[in-house]
């Protein structure tokens, strides 16, 4: 008896305080609509904030593009380059009708003059006489001779790298959660090393160090050594690429691992292309400097480190990580 007089109480106190409570949203239901209605606000402009920045960070990244392309450009049309008519693709077709005409300053220019221009360095012997000779130019040469010498070192790796290929030795995971832990950490690693690159090569004494101000001047051990630095870091990425790609998950994560492989790539391929327009200024000096008088603008170059598609691929670690 003692226990239905207790269910019936809270069944009528249930009912007490439903009452209430509707009373409290009639009561106060313009107050809720408009506290919804700021809250719904406030996460519709943080969205519309949110999207305005990519596009203004996206515009950015557009305008940085056109400039250096436009530069790149420029160089091609001072140099003669068939490219600055024909573009990449066209200018190779059309060379194999019409071969591009002797630099000055080599051995089938009638023109050849005295000044002496620097030439890429194929070999340590080739880079001595460059350092010692110091000829017009040198500075950026000797640069470039490094960077390019330490690429070629390691070319059937970036092939790889380029290929996605997986090597025998690989590191068995066998969950999401667990490849999720392990690809999170070399994203990071990527980003990280990306954001050293960054300051590295925005130090003042990066710039100071290849633009001396004179001449003949220049210190021929501090290029050799930046350029070696930032070629360590090139290495650090080659490195990572390979332990991507050495992860050997359940098949359907196999796509996953692939598309880290190919974000990592990218930062390969950005230094790719910096080396190659690097030398290719390099070869052209004789063009530029030939009959020069003053400095020579040849507009920028940069070491473009795209870490498009991090976004996407966080996203897919995230959700296999549950």
């Amino acid at each position: 008896m003692a226990r239905g007089q207790y269910s019936s109480g809270s069944g009528f106190a249930a009912v007490f305080l439903l009452m209430l409570a509707i009373g409290f949203v009639i009561t106060y239901i313009w107050w809720i609509v408009g506290a919804a209605s700021l809250v719904g606000l406030f996460f519709v402009g943080r969205a519309l904030v949110r999207h305005a920045e990519e596009r203004r960070e996206l515009a950015a990244a557009r305008e940085e593009e056109l400039t250096l392309r436009a530069d790149r450009h420029m160089r091609w049309t001072l140099a003669g380059d068939s490219r600055a008519v024909y573009g990449p693709d066209g200018a190779s077709a059309t060379h194999a009708v019409s071969p591009t005409p002797a630099l000055p300053g080599s051995d089938e220019d009638p023109d050849d003059e005295t000044l002496a221009v620097a030439v890429m360095a194929r070999t340590a012997d080739e880079l001595a006489a460059l350092v010692k000779e110091k000829p017009s130019g040198w500075t950026w040469a000797l640069f470039a001779s490094v960077l390019a010498q330490r690429r070629n070192a390691v070319l059937p790796r970036l092939r790889d790298s380029e290929l996605g290929f997986s090597p025998t030795s690989a590191t068995y995971v066998y969950t999401g959660a667990e490849l999720s832990r392990i690809l999170f950490g070399y994203v990071d690693e990527m980003l990280s090393t990306a954001r050293q690159i960054d300051g590295f090569m925005a130090a003042p004494a990066f710039m100071a160090t290849l633009n001396p101000g004179g001449e003949h001047s220049g210190d021929a051990e501090a290029i050799q050594h930046v350029a070696n630095r930032l070629m360590d870091y090139h290495d650090r990425l080659l490195e990572l690429s390979e332990r991507c790609r050495s992860v050997s998950p359940p098949s359907y994560y196999a796509d996953v691992v692939a598309e880290c492989a190919r974000v990592i790539n990218r930062l390969l391929q950005g230094y790719r292309d910096f080396i190659s327009e690097l030398v290719d200024v390099v070869e052209a000096l004789p063009k530029f400097l030939r009959h020069a008088d003053g400095d020579v603008h040849l507009g920028s170059l940069a070491l473009d480190l795209d870490i498009e598609g991090v976004s996407h691929l966080m996203k897919r670690l995230d959700a296999i990580s549950r």
